[in-house]
């Protein structure tokens, strides 16, 4: 038998459903201690040799995906301040990507770890002995280097739902750019050659850097310089075409970015679509 004591009802409930799944017997009952009300949950794990496994197990899952959320949600209102519900549950949205591998390039600024080994072997060292455990006393100490873990994730979070933020506050800002602007040609097409984009007109002309340059209006660099590319984004916004047909590299952080701004003016073809007779006699034109 195994008892954990908890400050939360529903603490000791969730990890009951938690173990459910694994066939674990269980009985909750409320205790008051020291004029306040603890819940406990005894566990039987002496049914079979898996027993102690299964219990392994299943609380594992539990502290991993019910309470790693609740200490990354309790960060964010006691160290951060956040109120907005709307804001906290995108950022926790954030931590839960990153924890299910969905963030790799979060993921690459934070050292490896094996979160369920290091859970299971933290929880072993107290299933053996025979007195009731303290589950907030053990998450808070034998569990710290997790916790330390849940509360760089946020901060990661944080950063990155700034920036999305940002991001998001300026493809509004050329959207609106761009319905403003009067169109200088119908139609352009772009060629991905895998690092930039040669620019074709309506005629399949391909237009020049220089010529570009020319159309790019100053007050896009001048205004946002950090954001708006000055090679591929603010000649585009400068010609503000009706129609852009990219071919090729649809994946591309830029080419999201193109149709985030565009939006139904963009149409994204395979890079064999685009005439290759074209190409080889403009590459000199396209690197004035």
């Amino acid at each position: 038998m195994t008892e954990f004591i908890f400050k939360l009802k529903t603490d000791a409930l969730k990890l009951q459903h938690c173990l459910t799944k694994y066939e674990m017997p269980s009985w909750f009952h409320e205790t008051l201690f020291q004029h306040k009300t603890h819940y406990n949950l005894i566990i039987d794990h002496s049914s079979s040799q898996s027993g102690k496994e299964r219990l392994l197990q299943g609380t594992t899952e539990f502290i991993l995906n019910e309470k790693c959320m609740d200490w990354a949600e309790e960060i964010l209102k006691e160290h951060y301040y956040y109120e907005d519900e709307h804001e906290i549950e995108h950022i926790l949205e954030i931590v839960s990507d990153m924890k299910m591998g969905d963030r790799p390039e979060l993921e690459e600024l934070m050292e490896q770890w094996d979160a369920p080994s290091f859970v299971k072997e933290s929880l072993d060292l107290l299933l053996d002995g025979n007195s009731p455990i303290s589950f907030d006393s053990f998450s808070t100490f034998r569990l710290k280097r997790l916790r330390l873990r849940i509360g760089k994730m946020v901060g990661l979070a944080i950063d990155e739902y700034k920036m999305e933020q940002e991001y998001q506050m300026f493809v509004h800002m050329l959207r609106e750019y761009l319905a403003a602007r009067e169109k200088k040609l119908e139609t352009i097409h772009l060629y991905s050659t895998g690092f930039e984009f040669r620019f074709f007109d309506e005629n399949m002309r391909e237009v020049s850097r220089s010529e570009l340059t020319q159309y790019i209006d100053k007050r896009l660099l001048t205004n946002h310089p950090l954001y708006v590319d000055s090679y591929t984004i603010a000649p585009l916004l400068s010609l503000a075409p009706e129609k852009i047909f990219v071919y090729g590299n649809g994946d591309h952080n830029l080419v999201r970015t193109l149709q985030n701004i565009f939006e139904e003016r963009i149409d994204l073809l395979p890079r064999d679509y685009f005439p290759e007779t074209l190409l080889y006699p403009s590459r000199d034109i396209a690197n004035e």
